[in-house]
């Protein structure tokens, strides 16, 4: 079976919240790779990347944001409940999740992170698993201690660690599914290399999406908010990045 790629798929957020949610899902997906392997490297990239999930969220009100967020879409779908057009079974499962997730949020103790931050052998890592080499067993000999434990007690553990995260990671993935739903894509047309369109008519516009061939020697740099969004190709030329001066045709889905 071939692995070919048919297409590249680019994302940019129009606002910080889905910047935020973006990061998050991939240093999440990172998580989940990580911890499975049996790899001791693999294993320290797994806590170093739990450090870069907590700097992530240490960044604004990501509780209260998730709260307003999820509250305003189960409104929207407890309006649907009377359309003749919805699947009646399928919405009750998806705000009965709604619900739950909600539930949880509210039930989870201060900021999201907090009960892996007081944990004692993951604030020892605080600071030398962000040097260049800091995790050799003469910086964090503890660490070394643990990395020499059979494959399954640190899959356990880090496993245990991200427990704490697991129904934010629903959450996120909920709110990105029903955004990227939200929009589908369509062929347009960018002249000399740039495409330019304003969001005025556009109801609470969210992400950005972007879809050009495998094969393309292109790549977009985008720029935008909710109001205004434009998009620059840039080509690459032997070891040169020039902007792409002819016009063509790509993917757009504004979500």
């Amino acid at each position: 079976m071939s692995d070919a790629v048919e297409s590249i798929l680019y994302e940019h957020p129009l606002s910080e919240q889905v910047r935020t949610y973006l990061r998050l899902e991939q240093l999440f997906a990172i998580q989940l790779h990580l911890r499975d392997q049996e790899s001791t490297f693999c294993h320290v990239g797994a806590l170093r990347n739990l450090w870069e999930i907590l700097d992530c969220l240490d960044r604004g009100d990501i509780k209260g944001e998730l709260i307003k967020e999820l509250e305003a879409q189960r409104i929207h779908f407890e309006q649907l409940e009377e359309s003749p057009y919805i699947d009646g079974l399928k919405l009750k499962r998806f705000l009965e999740q709604l619900n739950q997730l909600l539930d949880w949020l509210g039930r989870y103790q201060g900021k999201f992170g907090a009960k892996l931050r007081s944990d004692r052998f993951i604030d020892m890592l605080k600071n030398r698993i962000r040097m260049p080499g800091g995790t050799c067993s003469f910086d964090l000999p503890e660490l070394h201690q643990f990395l020499n434990k059979s494959t399954q007690y640190r899959q356990d553990c880090l496993k245990t660690w991200f427990a704490h995260l697991d129904g934010l990671g629903q959450c996120i993935k909920i709110l990105l599914r029903l955004f990227r739903e939200n929009g589908a894509f369509e062929t347009v047309s960018c002249k000399q290399g740039v495409f330019q369109s304003s969001l005025s008519n556009r109801s609470n516009p969210q992400l950005l999406r972007v879809m050009l061939p495998s094969q393309s020697a292109y790549f977009p740099e985008i720029s935008g908010s909710k109001h205004y969004f434009s998009i620059r190709f840039i080509e690459k030329l032997e070891d040169q990045l020039k902007p792409v001066s002819n016009d063509f045709d790509f993917e757009l889905a504004i979500c």
